[in-house]
């Protein structure tokens, strides 16, 4: 329908349910009568509150249908993939706000794509700790295939340092502490991560924290602390647990056949690039050891060069010292680092909790504790 009258709008904001009964009261009675042209009918509403900018520019393009998505009213969109787009949306009855991955349309009759979307929403559902993003529902609607999972209001790691650049120590330990917790959970779940980076992990005001007395010590359990909380996005890379599984069990890897590389190579183990459906866990502690190091530092361990380049430095090569590119680490930091980026895996930490016990709790007054072994 095209928005030549307020009617046309009216009608568009009826049909694809963006406001609720009140609101639409409101319109019909008041607000059409005396805003009688589409545009600064639209201006009021974005200004109240009662649409998005997103919401509107979709009605006025002609796609109010793509603005409801089964329970689920699309709000704005928060990025997008090679498979499918990710968008905040709210259940219409619940009220709940959650984060949507929808398939693309180009891609959702490819058969490979669509398993590969489940099983990623099968692995994600196993999971429940306060680290890792939540999943509620999921399932085919209309012409494509949805999943809803649990909205977080935050910033990446990549946005948070591009914003105040390389963290404090204390709290760089504390985020990857949070992740290792996270990771942890995933691993006695049976699942591999194998994409852990920086922009797949987020960190969300800890409203639980924020008010703790200075002189409360954190357990080494506690999942958030003063920084913030943790969560630990995107499994679509996941695979269950078991190294020697193939496709024809229940260990699938959750990647297409054939050993095809996937992931990120400024974060990938050396035995990703080698037989990417064979890593274990370890591979997601040395993904995170490199996430750690740009933390600390705003680079990726192996900057520039091409993807070979770096492949291969990550198989051969050892990155530049933490301690030589930033200053006045405690002499326990670049232990751990240099720990959990070992090339070989038998040499990193075994398990993510290891790294969490080492690099311990986070304090909310003291210098912090000695690094423990």
């Amino acid at each position: 329908m095209t928005i030549s009258t307020t009617a046309n709008l009216v009608d568009l904001l009826r049909q694809a349910r963006l406001l609720d009964p009140p609101q639409m009261d409101e319109v019909t009675r008041d607000l059409q009568v005396r805003l009688p042209q589409p545009r600064p009918l639209a201006q009021e509403l974005m200004k109240r509150g009662w649409v998005t900018p997103y919401q509107i520019n979709q009605l006025f393009m002609g796609k109010a249908n793509e603005l409801a998505l089964g329970p689920y009213i699309i709000l704005e969109r928060l990025g997008e993939g090679g498979v499918g787009y990710v968008f905040k949306a709210r259940h219409q009855h619940m009220g709940r706000f959650v984060a949507v991955k929808v398939i693309r349309k180009d891609l959702v009759t490819d058969t490979e794509v669509v398993g590969r979307f489940y099983r990623e929403i099968h692995a994600v559902s196993q999971l429940i700790h306060p680290n890792i993003v939540v999943a509620y529902d999921a399932g085919p609607v209309g012409q494509t295939h949805f999943f809803a999972m649990e909205y977080v209001e935050g910033i990446d790691f990549v946005r948070l340092v591009k914003k105040e650049g390389p963290l404090d120590v204390e709290r760089a330990c504390d985020y990857i502490r949070q992740a290792a917790l996270g990771l942890q959970h995933i691993h006695e779940r049976g699942l591999v991560h194998r994409d852990i980076k920086p922009s797949n992990l987020l960190v969300a005001p800890n409203v639980a924290t924020d008010n703790v007395e200075e002189d409360v010590t954190i357990t080494p359990h506690t999942q958030g602390s003063k920084w913030g909380l943790v969560k630990i996005l995107d499994l679509g890379l996941a695979r269950l647990g078991d190294p020697v599984s193939t496709d024809a069990d229940t260990g699938s890897p959750l990647t297409v056949a054939g050993g095809a590389l996937r992931g990120t190579a400024d974060y990938l183990s050396p035995e990703q690039a080698v037989d990417f459906h064979r890593a274990d866990i370890r591979c997601d502690i040395y993904s995170l050891g490199c996430t750690f190091y740009f933390l600390l530092t705003g680079q990726a361990p192996f900057e520039g060069g091409t993807l070979a380049q770096k492949l291969m430095k990550h198989q051969t090569a050892e990155p530049t010292a933490v301690e030589k590119v930033r200053a006045g680490l405690p002499k326990h930091v670049p232990l751990i680092l240099r720990k959990m980026m070992a090339k070989k895996p038998d040499q990193r930490y075994q398990k993510p909790a290891q790294i969490a016990t080492a690099l311990g709790p986070p304090q909310q007054k003291r210098s912090w504790l000695p690094w423990r072994s």
